[in-house]
C-alpha cells in the first residue's frame, strides 16, 4: 500500500487540478479547460492532467473537424385518404362487414337495449350506417 506524500504535518497532500488548452487553426482559436471535482493525491497528479489534455485536444478536434452527423429522416405522417378530416375513407363499401364493426355494433346494440337483424349478411356501408344510428341513441 503506498502511504503516499504527506507534508511535515504528516496529513497527505492533495491538489486541484485547472487545465487549459488552446489551440488555433486558420486565425481560429479554441480553448477548452477542464477542472478536477475534488482534490487529486500529488502522486497522481501527472495521470490525471495527461487524460484531461487528451479529453480537452479531444473536444477541440471534434470542432475543428466535425465528423459528418447522420442523416435523420423523419417519416411522413400516415395519410387516411384525401378528403382532408383525417377520417379513414372506406374502400369497398359493399365488402363484408369487417369484425371490429361487427363486434362494435353488437356492443352498442347490447347497450342501448337494441337487436339489430341480419348481422352476418352485412356489407362494410350498411354496418357504417348502423354505427352511427346507434350512437347517436343516448344511453
Amino acid at each position: 500500500m503506498n502511504p503516499g506524500i504527506r507534508d511535515s504535518n504528516h496529513r497527505r497532500c492533495t491538489i486541484r487540478i485547472l487545465a487549459n488548452y488552446g489551440y488555433k487553426n486558420n486565425g481560429d482559436s479554441y480553448s477548452v479547460t477542464f477542472e478536477t471535482v475534488g482534490d487529486v493525491p500529488k502522486e497522481q497528479s501527472d495521470k490525471v492532467v495527461d487524460e484531461l489534455f487528451a479529453l480537452a485536444k479531444a473536444a477541440i478536434e471534434r470542432q475543428v473537424n466535425p465528423k459528418p452527423k447522420e442523416e435523420v429522416v423523419i417519416p411522413e405522417p400516415k395519410k387516411h385518404n384525401g378528403n382532408g378530416n383525417g377520417k379513414p375513407q372506406m374502400k369497398d363499401p359493399s365488402a363484408p362487414i369487417s369484425p371490429k364493426q361487427k363486434s362494435l355494433i353488437i356492443r352498442l346494440a347490447k347497450e342501448r337495449g337494441e337487436f339489430i337483424e341480419g348481422l352476418n349478411d352485412m356489407n362494410m356501408g350498411e354496418a357504417s350506417s348502423i354505427i352511427e344510428n346507434l350512437l347517436s341513441v343516448e344511453v
